[in-house]
């Protein structure tokens, strides 16, 4: 078999068949004999030391070693301990790119695909998916009292929920380095936490210095998101509105990959001074400022409001809150 067409095989096998950069990037991390063996997965070292014949010690090391470059995932199983390939591009993004040995030039190829193939892809992403795989978290503060905040959509009882955190890198911010907001700032949760401690690519904190991290993010500007789904939610990304993978193409093409939080932000006039530090602060440019005759009123269009209350953290006329406008199923349970 040729080599192009082993890692156009494995760019296939992440849902990505007709791309010209993901193959090279699979290039990039393994040889040509190692992409045979990616492509056996999903197997147990005992079963590619027997399909390949090697010696079983031999396909355990060749197997970590795709687990520690985040090609590869493992669980365990009555047979053993069982390894996967990345299951789509989304995965093999976030997980590749925090591999210790990535190179720049590998980060670099990374932002060209985003460039020139991500605006495209990601209306497929939008097509196959019959719910975005991630929403919005509202800033805790923001929401009004007679509203109801759920623990999985509250950063502080996520975060006091659960057992273990690490924080990694941003995956977006490291390959794109458009911006100057803090690199180091994804928080992994419970599972991915022992996960991305295991591989080394995060560091454990506490959950002090995971909640400091929270507010640091919202006076950054960043919005909150983590998973799609009412439980074990594992991860809290703080997301900027140039190198995000999402929020881009969400702003310039319309693309539904990520929910709104259940909340939209609403305007008292008669505290707002129309200073206009919101309009500044909102990614969607769902505020505006409207002159009349006495004085300029600052409104909010509902449908471009995506309820992430950063507008309300630099209202010091304390004139902006978030009320609640969608139902609790409007996030999935899973």
């Amino acid at each position: 078999m040729e080599e192009k067409n082993l890692y156009q095989e494995l760019s296939e096998k992440i849902m990505a068949p007709n791309s010209k950069i993901i193959p090279q990037l699979f290039r990039m991390l393994i040889s040509e004999k190692e992409a045979e063996f990616l492509l056996a997965l999903p197997a147990t070292p005992a079963e590619i030391a027997q399909r390949f014949s090697i010696i079983e010690p031999e396909a355990d090391k060749l197997l970590d070693q795709f687990f520690i470059k985040g090609l590869a995932f493992k669980s365990k199983k009555p047979e053993g301990v069982k390894y996967r390939l990345c299951r789509d591009l989304v995965q093999f993004h976030d997980a590749t790119i925090l591999w210790s040995g990535a190179q720049r030039s590998y980060f670099d190829l990374w932002q060209r695909f985003m460039e020139e193939e991500w605006p495209e892809y990601s209306g497929l992403v939008e097509k196959i998916t019959t719910k975005p795989l991630s929403r919005i978290i509202p800033v805790n503060q923001a929401v009004s009292a007679s509203s109801q905040v759920l623990a999985y959509e509250n950063c502080v009882e996520i975060i006091n929920a659960t057992n273990r955190i690490a924080v990694t890198k941003c995956t977006c911010r490291l390959i794109a380095h458009k911006c100057d907001n803090p690199l180091e700032n994804c928080l992994q949760i419970g599972r991915a936490a022992d996960y991305s401690l295991e591989r080394g690519t995060g560091r454990e904190i506490s959950k002090a210095e995971a909640l400091k991290l929270i507010d640091e993010a919202e006076e950054k500007g960043l919005i909150h998101v983590t998973m799609n789904k009412s439980d074990n939610m594992n991860l809290i990304c703080n997301c900027c509105a140039c190198c995000c993978i999402t929020i881009p193409v969400m702003i310039k093409y319309g693309r539904k990959l990520t929910d709104p939080s259940r909340f939209r932000a609403v305007i008292d006039d008669a505290r707002c001074s129309s200073c206009g530090d919101c309009i500044e602060r909102c990614f969607f440019s769902a505020i505006s400022c409207q002159p009349t005759d006495d004085f300029e009123v600052v409104s909010i269009d509902e449908g471009k409001c995506m309820g992430c209350g950063l507008c309300q953290v630099v209202c010091d006329c304390e004139a902006i809150s978030l009320i609640e406008t969608r139902p609790k199923d409007f996030i999935p349970v899973m």
